[in-house]
């Protein structure tokens, strides 16, 4: 029974996070401070769409594994690559980061 529960809560372990449940990396405004309100826009605008496609993917992949785990007790979209985790992350740290430099230069 002991193992039986352990494997269960390492598989639901692996289980993909919700969108909302990850955390974004640390992202330097350095770069985006550099730039221009016109060219930051832009930044913005191109981040905020790669942002929607990769939670859409990785909210697919969490609504993927929740259900496999209710009928066969694996994580199926995580174990097939799937997760979107470390974009996810990424993209909110690059979003962060531009609105950083945006709010800092006086951009609207």
């Amino acid at each position: 029974m002991k193992k039986s529960f352990l494997l269960l809560a390492l598989l639901a372990a692996g289980c993909a996070k919700m969108p909302d449940d990850i955390q974004a990396v640390a992202v330097s405004a350095d770069p985006y401070m550099a730039m221009e309100c016109p060219q930051l826009s832009s930044e913005k605008v191109a981040a905020a769409a790669e942002l929607a496609r990769v939670e859409e993917a990785q909210l697919r992949a969490a609504q993927q594994d929740q259900a496999a785990m209710a009928v066969i007790h694996v994580p199926v979209a995580s174990m097939r690559g799937k997760d979107q985790e470390a974009a996810v992350a990424s993209a909110k740290g690059k979003v962060d980061a531009i609105n950083q430099a945006y709010a800092a230069k006086g951009c609207s």
